[in-house]
């Protein structure tokens, strides 16, 4: 391979290197041109666009910062378009989240493929990393879930939860309390007792308003949830 300013005397100044580089240049024809420059700088040019791309997406990043997730719903229960999901996050962002910050609800929706085993076990990895690195907040769930995900402890009691919500309004608290489901749980030295697991949202003001499909649905708390406070907040707003 040729070496850039070959036909320069060894040791010449960058000065003439340059100034014989652009006769050479000058000599050319235009698809010359573009091949000399591109086999003698084309690992330079390379190294400049990647540098302004990088440069590029932390001034993006900076200006722009992704919101933070302060709430994250993992529907699996039940029948939702994304759109749904959309409306549902939105509002929620909109009624309980501080506006001054840059935080948002997220939604995803869990799908379950009784007729794809290996689609099946791809779900349930994904339902089992995120609730180990605690990505989830809320459920909703069928009842046939409900049962199944307080028997393997994916769901957590909601007795602190509803203390909460009484403090923060009692009015609402008082429709939640018809809505009430209790479920076999199994704590930590696996004593199995009858405790609150999940709240019935089929009747949901905040799911009608949506118009959102009736189906029976149960709201029901991760048992690796983080965001305590908005949940309790996000449950007052499905009863509101």
């Amino acid at each position: 391979m040729q070496k850039m300013f070959n036909d320069t005397p060894p040791g010449a100044p960058l000065k003439e290197k340059i100034r014989l580089e652009k006769e050479k240049l000058q000599e050319m024809t235009f698809k010359k041109k573009v091949e000399h420059i591109w086999n003698y700088y084309k690992f330079l040019l390379l190294a400049i666009v990647a540098l302004i791309i990088i440069i590029v997406a932390i001034i993006n990043a900076i200006a722009n910062p992704r919101p933070q997730t302060a709430l994250f719903i993992a529907w699996s229960g039940g029948f939702v378009l994304d759109e749904q999901l959309t409306e549902l996050t939105d509002t929620l962002t909109e009624q309980i989240l501080d506006t001054k910050k840059n935080e948002i609800v997220e939604a995803t929706f869990f799908f379950s493929s009784q007729d794809d085993p290996m689609m099946e076990m791809a779900n349930v990895q994904r339902l089992v990393a995120m609730l180990a690195a605690g990505s989830i907040d809320i459920f909703v769930l069928n009842h046939e879930q409900l049962v199944e995900y307080s028997e393997n402890s994916f769901i957590q009691p909601l007795d602190i939860t509803l203390e909460k919500v009484r403090a923060e309004n009692p009015a609402v608290y008082n429709k939640i309390e018809d809505y009430l489901i209790y479920v076999s749980y199994s704590d930590e030295e696996d004593v199995i007792t009858e405790r609150i697991m999940g709240i019935e949202i089929t009747d949901s003001p905040l799911l009608a308003d949506l118009e959102f499909f009736k189906q029976e649905l149960y709201f029901s708390i991760s048992s690796t949830a983080r965001n305590e406070d908005n949940i309790v907040l996000a449950l007052i707003e499905f009863f509101r």
